[in-house]
This record gives structure tokens, sequence and C-alpha cells, in this order.
């Protein structure tokens, strides 16, 4: 294996490995958003003992991905930004929403 492709090799096992990383972070994240909805990037980081900046890279990887929603809010004069999981329903569209409510259980 020539020098070009060993590296090439070596790139592609550290971003998927990053990936890996970022994927079970985001998980991780996730189920404590869940936890304790309206919590701030730095209460989220305090909790799970991060960096602000790790949970906010990983905030905006849930939020891109419709998972959560954040709002900016101001607290003790400050301005922090407030993480909320989605509601279940809002992955339905109206009519799924309308179809759900008339079902007999």
């Amino acid at each position: 294996m020539n020098q070009t492709k060993s590296g090439t090799n070596v790139m592609r096992a550290a971003r998927d490995a990053r990936v890996r990383e970022g994927l079970d972070t985001d998980y991780e994240l996730y189920r404590v958003i869940n936890r304790k909805p309206g919590a701030s990037v730095y209460e989220l980081a305090k909790e799970l003992g991060w960096s602000s900046g790790k949970v906010y890279g990983s905030v905006r990887r849930l939020e891109k991905d419709s998972w959560i929603r954040t709002e900016k809010a101001e607290r003790d004069g400050r301005s922090v930004l407030k993480v909320k999981p989605v509601e279940w329903f809002e992955f339905l569209t109206p009519e799924e929403v309308e179809e759900f409510k008339n079902m007999d259980f």
C-alpha cells in the first residue's frame, strides 16, 4: 500500500470515529434535555461535566435535525439559550394528529 492510500485510510478512520463520537454525544445530551427541558446550555454542560462549547455544538446538530428547539431568554440580566425537546406530536402532520385523536384504544 502506498503512502497516500495509507494516509487516506487513516483520515477516513479518524473521520468515522468523530462521527460516532458526535452521535454518542448528541444522544447523551438529548437524554439529559428530555429530563431537564428548558435548561440552558451552561446548565446542561454542568450536568454532563462537558464544556459549554461541546454542548453548544451538539445542541446545534440536534436542532438542525429537528430533535430540539432553542429559545433565547434572559436570566439574571444575562442572555441565555434555553433548550427544549420537540414534542412527539410535532413530528406528525396535522392530519396525522387528527387521525391519532380519533383512534379507539
